[in-house]
């Protein structure tokens, strides 16, 4: 769908879609500020074992380290790609090609995402949960905010595929109408 037809649908619909998005917009915030939070905490320099590689500082670090830093770069550009949304649903700017742009962090998230599973459940990644739980209990939240928000959120325009052609043609038409009775009363004024 052009951007000009989405940022109308958006802005006539702003109750739906101006909640939904606001809630994912949220959810995009609270988990930037949380992993880099995490990823900095003094926690990540505990050891992970008495022996071998994890006993290292840096070596242990590095295990939950990754799923972190790419979640924080996942949360910060969905965040982003977020508030042009809601600008688009608030505001009525046609500037939602800007959200189309960042679409690529949608297969990034799925990668981080795969990435964050397989490091919680390996056991380098048991064994530093022990040692740097707070670090480890989110990546379980993650987990878990992945499968119940995902999907849903990451394609917002399901409202208005489930809502039918003829209700998003009629909101179009109804747009339409109403510019056309705008101009009517400027050239009046003329």
């Amino acid at each position: 769908m052009k951007p000009q037809w989405i940022t109308i649908l958006l802005n006539r619909t702003k109750i739906i879609y101006g909640f939904t998005i606001t809630i994912w917009y949220l959810t995009q915030f609270i988990g930037a500020v949380a992993v880099i939070n995490l990823y900095s905490d003094d926690d990540r320099l505990k050891p992970c074992s008495a022996t071998g590689t994890l006993s290292d500082p840096d070596e242990s670090s590095k295990v939950l380290d990754l799923p972190l830093l790419l979640l924080a770069i996942f949360h910060m550009i969905e965040w982003i790609r977020y508030t042009v949304l809601l600008t688009v649903v608030c505001i009525g700017t046609n500037i939602s090609i800007l959200y189309y742009i960042g679409a690529p962090n949608t297969l990034y998230g799925l990668i981080a995402y795969g990435i964050t599973h397989i490091v919680y459940f390996s056991d380098d990644g048991k064994m530093c949960g022990e040692e740097q739980p707070d670090r480890y209990s989110w990546l379980l939240i993650e987990i878990i905010a992945f499968w119940v928000l995902y999907f849903f959120y990451i394609f917002p325009f399901v409202f208005t595929m489930c809502r039918g052609k003829a209700k998003a043609y009629q909101t179009l038409l109804d747009w339409k109408n109403a510019v056309g009775e705008d101009d009517d009363e400027e050239e009046e004024e003329k």
